[in-house]
Parts: structure tokens; sequence; C-alpha cells
């Protein structure tokens, strides 16, 4: 049976955007469908706030799939309310407030929001009202966390912002298998650049430069793919997992020797975060510079980054 009555949570930030310690508030509204209705009956009006890590898409993935009894949803953050004691909210007053502190549950702490393949970190208020009759009308919203200082507990301690990385792609400092080096015996090719910091700042963009000093065969692409990587560990397995998050093209065509062509790519919002581990739960981060010649033939040079928030 359709409900009646439509419950609607607003915030009063508007871009739902909150950090660790914040004062998270808005107003929840019952919206009466039947105008000629004056007043409801309640049992209780409530809201919740949760925040989560989970495993998902445990039915694509045999070991993960084998691991998932043990891989419970942990609770990083939840309080609750009442939005009003009354027993009846009345057509004309008909908007309830709310108002708590983003604090973490127990001893444990805060994550930033980040929607991955495999990891999910996720934040939402609920409101849920309770009829004199005993149905139960809900509603429920996202807001997305950020976290200050995330990820630089998982930089070294002599590693320092920013840290340039500077690299060289010829014939001979190819890695791969045989037929990959059997290609690339016959090819020809000198490609210098530098990644300004290996180390990121996620408010700032991924940057740097490439020249392609020689190279004897037509380029059909360079792209720049950004990659994560994650980890889930508990004592009935382990899995690492590397998917691609996008690709950014640099150069199309066949790009002219000897110029410096710079590189931008910004992290995305949801899709990635800092860096960070907790309990069996990891995410890293990495980029791949790939080149892709006419003939087919294909170069990749991968850089393991550290994304960290100011």
């Amino acid at each position: 049976m359709k409900s009646e009555y439509i419950l609607q949570i607003k915030f009063d930030k508007a871009n739902n955007t909150f950090k660790p310690g914040d004062q998270i508030s808005g107003g929840v509204t019952v919206l009466f469908t039947d105008p000629i209705m004056k007043r409801l009956e309640i049992q209780q009006f409530i809201w919740k706030s949760e925040g989560t890590i989970i495993s998902q898409n445990k039915e694509t993935h045999k070991d993960l799939e084998r691991m998932s009894s043990q891989l419970h949803p942990v609770l990083l953050h939840q309080l609750d309310g009442q939005l009003t004691k009354d027993k009846y909210i009345l057509q004309e007053k008909n908007t309830f407030p709310f108002k708590y502190q983003l604090t973490p549950y127990q001893d444990r702490k805060i994550l930033e929001t980040y929607v991955g393949v495999y990891i999910a970190i996720q934040y939402s208020i609920e409101a849920e009202l309770t009829l004199s009759n005993g149905l139960k009308v809900t509603s429920t919203i996202p807001y997305f966390v950020y976290v200050p200082g995330q990820g630089n507990d998982r930089i070294k301690p002599t590693d320092k912002y920013p840290r340039v990385e500077h690299f060289l792609i010829t014939p001979d400092k190819l890695l791969g298998n045989s037929s990959t080096m059997n290609k690339s015996q016959n090819a020809k090719f000198r490609i210098n650049g530098l990644i300004d910091t290996t180390i990121c700042l996620f408010q700032e963009d991924f940057h740097g430069s490439l020249i392609i000093e020689e190279c004897d065969s037509d380029i059909r692409t360079i792209d720049l793919q950004l990659i994560r990587v994650e980890k889930l560990e508990n004592n009935l397995g382990k899995i690492s997992e590397a998917t691609e998050i996008q690709l950014i093209q640099i150069i199309e065509g066949n790009a002219t020797r000897g110029l410096e062509i710079p590189f931008h790519m910004i992290f995305p919002k949801f899709f990635s975060c800092p860096n960070f581990q907790f309990r069996e739960f990891s995410v890293d981060f990495e980029v791949n510079l790939v080149m892709i010649l006419f003939d087919g033939f294909k170069v990749t040079l991968n850089f393991p980054i550290n994304i960290i928030r100011k």
C-alpha cells in the first residue's frame, strides 16, 4: 500500500559535506499527500546516522565469497536521536530539526567516503516515523565525509612532500614476459620525464611532463591510468585486486619529438580517497603511464602513489 506520508530530509549545509568533529544539522519534513488531513497520530519519530566500511560484490570474486563469512560491515560512526516527543504531527507544523556531532563509534576512527569495487565507505542519515497503527515510514540520504590528515600514516617518516620521481623509458629498461621483450628488441625509443610528486595532495591535481626524445615507430596514443588496489585479509584468506578508476588521454597521434608535454589529472571524489588501512581493509593507488604504438606494441610504466589530505 502506498504511504500517505513522505519524509524529506534536508541538511542545513548545501553540499552535504562534513569532516570529523563537525556539527551536522538539518530538518526532517513530513509531507501529507492528503491535503484534507490536518494532523497525524504517531508512536515515535527518530533519526539515526551511521557510517560503515563494507566489502561488496562478493558474488563476483570466488576468493572474496569464500572469505565473506568473516567479512562483516564495520561501524565507524553511529548516533541516533528523537525528532519529537509529541504524539501528533500537525500539517502546518511538520518540520523537525536534528543536530549532532560527527564522532567515531567507540574506539574506531572516521574514514573518508569511498566507493570502490570490493570496498566501500559510506555515511547516511535515516529518519523513521512509526505511525499509530505500527506502520513505519522511512527515508535515507547519504552525506560525504572528508578527513584532514588521512593518508599520512601510510608514508614513511623519511619521505617528504614533494617526492619528485624522474623516469626514463628505453627498450633495455622494459620488464615483462618473453613475448614483450622479443617485440621490444627491434623497437627503438627513448622517453624521459618526471612526476612532480608521488606523495599527492587529494585537493591538488596529479601532474608531470614527458619528452619523446626518440621513437622510430608512429605513436597511436599515450594515456594516464589511475588504478585502485583494494586488499582484504582475514584468517580465511587474502585478496589484492587492482582495478581502473579512470583513463585520461595525454597524446593522440604521432607526437612531435623533443617537445615537452605536460599532463594533469584530478583525483575523482568518491572513487578515490587518501590511502588507508583499517582492520582487514586497505586501499592504495597507482598511476600507469601507457604508450601504444601503431604496430600494437605497448609500453607501461607503473608509479605507486600516496594520496594524503591536508
